[in-house]
């Protein structure tokens, strides 16, 4: 009777300690999760900004000079440059929405996002590489939409230069915090994955 007992004392205690784990587990890999969460929903938020900023800047920055009296070759040349670099980043912009929206690391095994995070990596080197041609032809278009408007002296050429350095720079600058935070969140992943490999 002792012997049994023990027996069903002992495959209660197992019970226990097993349901502990299984607690454990989960509390872990929630505690785990929380950074590559807090990384995507970042990530998801700067892309959503630019998504909304973009044109309300563009628009807000020339709409003083968009006058009937401007509209020229130059304009046209100009609101065509300018549109094409807007459709470009807004195609950027989008895709990296769409990965960011499919990226669930709950329900997503580790290789699932790894391969998520390597297609944004790829597409976030993709526009540090495009930087120098479309920013520079940003700038371009909006100088020949506003040629009519501007009388160019030395000053202003100067301001326009050091305006030009400053936000290429910034954007230089923001494509590599971005691309830093991309690889913070691969690496939180691999970790992810090295735990849920044990």
């Amino acid at each position: 009777m002792e012997y049994k007992e023990l027996e069903l004392l002992w495959k209660r205690y197992d019970e226990k300690l097993d349901s502990l784990e299984r607690i454990n587990k989960k509390l872990l890999k929630d505690r785990l999760l929380e950074k590559p969460r807090k990384k995507i929903n970042l990530l998801e938020l700067e892309n959503n900004y630019s998504l909304i900023a973009l044109p309300i800047i563009i628009v807000i920055a020339l709409y003083p000079y968009l006058t009937p009296n401007v509209m020229d070759w130059k304009f046209i040349l100009g609101s065509a440059l300018v549109l094409g670099v807007v459709i470009y980043l807004y195609t950027y912009f989008y895709r990296s929405h769409r990965i960011l929206r499919k990226m669930d690391i709950d329900s997503d095994t580790a290789i699932q996002s790894l391969r998520k995070v390597s297609g944004l990596k790829s597409m976030s080197n993709n526009l540090r590489r495009s930087v120098f041609v479309y920013y520079p032809l940003l700038f371009a278009g909006i100088i020949l939409m506003c040629w009519n408007s501007f009388d160019f002296t030395l000053n202003k050429i100067l301001v326009l230069t050091i305006f030009f350095a400053v936000t290429y720079y910034f954007n230089i600058w923001g494509n590599r915090k971005y691309r830093n935070r991309i690889k913070k969140l691969e690496r939180d992943i691999t970790e992810l994955e090295e735990y849920s490999d044990q």
